[in-house]
């Protein structure tokens, strides 16, 4: 029904469209040009302004906590093996000791990039920057898609899991990559290069990627992961401390040995996901994409990631 009600529109338009040109043609003259602009001009503003009535700026907002465990010894993630009881929880914690622990090769000797943190503020640095590295993981992979399949602990496991990437995207250039991700310490890392100069990241077509870090000069410090599109779009993933837990205390679910729990300390986070639409692109059939992509891509975000 609506198809055929725009079709008889449109013709109805064109018909007074061509009879309208006609008329003016024949009847061409000095006195015709000023009633011809003003009409114009009056219809152009009208238009114009009809349509920005009905565009708003609209936004999309969530958050959820997640933690690191860091290993004081070794001023590092604490190193797990993901178990039966808690899969989820120890997957992303082992996931965290892998990323935060960089390593080069240099004259055939493996060095290790990242330094120890000196004090409890180095050390919330270093927890916050690291949740930034994994979260752009995160992103990749949902973006990306994939599958795995396998045995667990004597039990067959296959997952599948679909691309979030939008009708319109395209593979974020490598070297673009390299450069997004050379101001966090845990890129420096021969694997992570390699990784990234080979990754399929698919983003909205023309998106840009940035990290960035807003030290504490007025309230929290604050690690960044930002996605933006000019004239569409701008979501950021904000990382922010919450607590230090002091020595022994873990995520709930979590259990490792007392000797080894006695020198961890639990740093939790807040991660704010954020998307802004422009006003300028609000009733185009893409920014309802991106606003579709957007959703699908916080909810994941926050099952991979949250405590």
């Amino acid at each position: 029904m609506a198809t055929i009600i725009l079709a008889v529109a449109l013709t109805g338009f064109a018909l007074l469209f061509v009879a309208t040109v006609t008329l003016v043609t024949l009847n061409w003259s000095e006195k015709t040009l000023a009633p011809v602009l003003s009409i114009l001009l009056v219809g152009t503003a009208t238009t114009l302004a009809a349509v920005l009535v009905t565009l708003k700026e609209s936004t999309v907002e969530s958050a959820f906590s997640t933690s690191v465990v860091l290993d004081t010894n070794e001023g590092a993630p604490l190193f797990l093996i993901p178990d039966q009881s808690n899969p989820k929880l120890t997957a992303r914690l082992s996931e965290l000791a892998r990323l935060g622990r960089p390593a080069v090769n240099r004259e055939g000797k493996t060095i290790v990039t990242n330094q120890k943190p000196a004090n409890e503020g180095e050390s919330f640095r270093l927890c916050g920057e690291l949740l930034q590295y994994q979260l752009l993981h995160a992103i990749e992979k949902l973006q990306r898609g994939g599958w795995k399949a396998g045995m667990f602990f004597g039990s067959s496991m296959a997952t599948i899991n679909n691309p979030l990437k939008s009708a319109n995207s395209f593979n974020y250039p490598n070297d673009e990559l390299l450069a997004a991700v050379a101001g966090n310490r845990f890129s420096d890392s021969d694997n992570e290069r390699f990784w990234w100069q080979h990754s399929r990241f698919p983003l909205p077509t023309k998106a840009k990627l940035s990290l960035i870090y807003l030290p504490p000069s007025a309230g929290t410090e604050k690690h960044i992961v930002r996605l933006e599109k000019p004239m569409y779009f701008e979501v950021e993933f904000v990382v922010e401390p919450l607590l230090g837990t002091g020595l022994g205390p873990l995520p709930k679910g979590l259990t490792v040995a007392p000797e080894i729990a006695a020198h961890c300390q639990t740093y939790q986070f807040r991660i704010t996901m954020r998307a802004k639409f422009e006003k300028i692109t609000a009733g185009s059939s893409l920014t309802q994409e991106y606003k579709d992509w957007t959703k699908r891509l916080f909810s994941g975000l926050q099952d991979d990631l949250g405590d």
